[in-house]
């Protein structure tokens, strides 16, 4: 059986500290050193401001009540305001949950139900959503406002100075305690609120920083609703560098900033990537100073992280595989992995630092081999503490190894592949169909932008057939037929697209880019 688990390093790292004590002394170490730029504004605030600024929201916090007990969410997008709140929720051990302002007042609302906020810090734009989502939710919360309010308290009182300041230190709590809380994508499901502590969080972030370590100069486009967000924002802390920031993502734009700030690394969603890879003018940026890049999230197909290495000649480009309950499970070391890099291509990494991974049989249960598919599950440090307000019993194995859902296999040099989610597989026949890899041939036409593959309801006998959904470019044209010949000459006679082919203007995702396939098809079998 133990050959059967494969291991990570032995993380380098013992994490004894809460995550206030973590960010209030790491700010005080680096105080003099850029802690974070806005590079739409080219604005910048030190180590040292950041740590004034989220000291004097803890004591006002603290003022108004707020303790280890209680929750604070923010809804914003990101701005040099929100960490503030972050970080000075940390210094109380008050635990801290994120909303998307892109989210719908139904969604905001299940989530807000969830945690019971006791303070919620929103941007302007969002305080009707803030507004309408806690009176669906029957809930209570103080609203404090980024930006102007003639209604509610406004952050800028938050940060201003106060008394005793300079004496304040972080409160003393359990490292064992949640102090954050993350919600899952909802792709299957309802999302629930993943609860990771203060010792499993700063495993996650420091289990990434020795798997990567170039977090000098970390170029981010996710917000902290994503467990990706504060992983960038801990590891920049870790390493006394700087956390860069311009809004949505915009090619020129990317890499104009990556060519000014000499960012030295950048995480991205596959989808993301198009824009960079279509982008006529990257020539004409310097990108060397960007040492690696790191997709994950979703599949990516192989031409396309072709085509990222082709574009950035001086970049490690990494396709790692993560998820919000245990932080980064597989990746490939750009120090030690050169080789498996350029070799495996379509691989997601070897286990990550601290982390111990098995395969188990769909069927038994029992862990597999090299080159056999199953449920992949993990065990670490870096695990999530479980639910919030829920039992989390039945994620876990009988050997503690958190079930994670998602269906692959490791190969004989112990390099794994995440093929698909297993909720999301369907059988057409005695076939399990993978969407995915169905959806990876359809984004090389031409003409395709976007598509997602679900399976559509055919028989008793024969189960569900492969149906696609389609997003054209612009000014493209294409017929139904000739995508599905497109798909037909290139997969198994079982992934054909019997199912059919549905155009449409564009598909519906999470705030992160991940295609909502359980929604696309309700919305595609509803209207059939």
């Amino acid at each position: 059986m133990s050959d059967k688990i494969l291991k990570g390093p032995k993380l380098d790292h013992t994490v004894t500290s809460s995550m206030g004590d973590f960010f209030f002394n790491s700010a005080t170490r680096f105080s003099a050193r850029t802690c974070q730029i806005d590079a739409a504004l080219d604005k910048k605030e030190s180590y040292l401001g950041v740590r004034q600024r989220s000291t004097r929201l803890a004591l006002e916090l603290a003022k108004r009540g707020v303790t280890s007990r209680d929750v604070v969410v923010l809804c914003t997008k990101v701005t040099l305001d929100t960490v503030i709140p972050i970080i000075g929720s940390f210094y109380l051990g008050a635990k801290v949950a994120n909303l998307d302002p892109s989210l719908s007042a139904r969604q905001t609302t299940h989530l807000l139900s969830l945690v019971s906020p006791r303070v919620i810090f929103v941007e302007e734009e969002s305080v009707a959503l803030i507004e309408e989502s806690l009176q669906s939710a029957n809930l209570k919360a103080e609203i404090v406002v980024f930006g102007k309010s003639g209604k509610y308290p406004v952050f800028a009182d938050f940060v201003k100075p106060k008394p005793a300041e300079e004496e304040f230190r972080p409160v003393t709590v359990d490292v064992h305690d949640t102090c954050i809380i993350f919600f899952s994508s909802g792709t299957t499901g309802l999302p629930k609120a993943i609860c990771h502590s203060h010792y499993s969080f700063l495993h996650v972030a420091h289990s990434f920083y020795q798997a990567d370590g170039r977090c000098d100069a970390i170029l981010s486009f996710t917000s902290f609703y994503w467990v990706s967000g504060l992983i960038l924002l801990t590891c920049s802390f870790i390493a006394g560098g700087h956390r860069i920031f311009c809004g949505a993502i915009d090619a020129e734009k990317t890499f104009s900033t990556i060519e000014k700030y000499k960012v030295t690394f950048l995480f991205l969603a596959p989808i993301l990537t198009y824009k960079l890879t279509s982008f006529e003018r990257s020539r004409d940026y310097d990108t060397s100073s960007l040492y690696s890049m790191l997709i994950g999230g979703t599949p990516i197909s192989s031409a396309q992280f072709e085509r990222l290495g082709t574009t950035f000649k001086h970049t490690n480009v990494v396709f790692g595989y993560g998820l919000t309950e245990a932080g980064i499970v597989t990746l490939f070391d750009p120090s030690k992995d050169r080789d498996f890099l350029k070799s495996k291509i379509g691989s997601c990494g070897r286990p990550a630092p601290a982390m111990s991974v098995k395969v188990v049989d769909l069927t038994s249960n029992e862990a597999v081999g090299p080159n056999q598919k199953g449920e992949v599950c993990v065990k670490s440090p870096t695990v999530m503490k479980g639910y919030y307000n829920a039992d989390s019993s039945g994620t876990f194995d009988k050997e503690g190894f958190l079930k994670t859902g998602d269906i692959g296999y490791y190969d004989k040099d112990g390099c794994f592949y995440v093929i698909e989610r297993l909720k999301e597989m369907f059988k057409y026949l005695s076939w399990h169909v993978v969407p995915s890899a169905i959806e990876a041939v359809l984004l090389e036409h031409p003409a395709v932008k976007e598509a997602v593959v679900f399976g559509f309801p055919r028989s008793e006998e024969e189960g569900e057939v492969p149906m696609a959904c389609v997003v054209l470019k612009d000014k493209c044209t294409a017929v139904k037929k000739e995508i599905e010949e497109f798909v037909a000459t290139r997969v198994s006679d079982y992934e054909k697209l019997r199912g059919g082919v549905v155009f449409v203007d564009a598909l519906q995702k999470t705030p992160s880019g991940k295609l909502m396939r359980k929604e696309i098809r309700n919305a595609i079998l509803q209207a059939l």
